[in-house]
């Protein structure tokens, strides 16, 4: 049903929150039970039948690469993207383009572990003809992630920034699918966000929400480091 959809991993975060804990280590490589996050993460697409990964390495590439090589240990074929400079989420995204040969593909945020059917997911957003799909997660208290809103056919209508005190709410699950065609709107070697840039620039032109329920975690600040320690180990084993 999604013959050879490329995964792109954005994995080139520098992690400067977590600096205490994890040294000079890309965020992704976190070390979670017996591997780093980005195991967990890479396990998780290949359960659902996304093996083809492209890793999109900034900041400690040659920590993954040496880890992850051509992906053949796990049973992955992964493919890697370097940025010489920092250019965002947006920037290095288009970076992948010229490997991504599908009508659609898939991206993660290499820091977030989302735990969504992407074959539903991906169903979605062919029935609706979308651009773009972002998984959304709901939280009590979006406060710390900004919110999104959709409308009745699941559209998405605003963004709306991060708040000292958040409501409840649908928050950017950090996985999404692309049609090929968002490349065309990120300029090359621009530094540009795909949260703050690219993503509200669709509002309107085929962006969709789909909502999801399954276990949410993102790496990026010590406590919720802690917290997948302990967590997902239980929920997947590493290799």
């Amino acid at each position: 049903m999604h013959d050879h959809i490329k995964t792109i991993i954005l994995a080139g975060g520098l992690g400067t929150r977590l600096k205490g804990a994890l040294g000079a280590l890309p965020k992704p490589m976190a070390p979670i039970g017996d591997g780093p996050f980005l195991v967990y993460l890479t396990r998780f697409f290949s359960k659902q039948g996304f093996d083809d990964i492209i890793i999109s390495c900034g900041h400690g590439a040659d920590t993954i690469k040496t880890y992850f090589e051509d992906g053949s240990r796990l049973g992955l074929r992964i493919e890697y993207t370097f940025e010489t400079e920092l250019l965002g989420t947006g920037g290095a995204l288009k970076l992948a383009e010229p490997l991504v040969d599908s009508e659609d593909f898939i991206v993660a945020n290499g820091d977030t572990y989302f735990d969504v059917d992407l074959n539903e997911m991906y169903c979605f957003h062919k029935e609706r003809g979308a651009v773009a799909t972002i998984a959304l997660a709901h939280k009590e208290d979006t406060g710390r992630y900004g919110s999104v809103v959709s409308d009745s056919h699941n559209r998405i209508v605003s963004f709306s920034e991060k708040k000292p005190e958040g409501q409840a709410g649908h928050i950017n699950g950090g996985v999404y699918i692309f049609r090929k065609e968002v490349f065309a709107r990120i300029p090359d070697g621009k530094v540009i966000s795909l949260e703050r840039e690219i993503l509200p620039a669709l509002i309107e032109k085929g962006l969709y929400g789909f909502p999801a329920n399954g276990y949410f975690i993102d790496i990026g600040i010590p406590e919720d480091y802690e917290r997948a320690k302990k967590e997902l180990p239980g929920m997947s084993k590493v290799l």
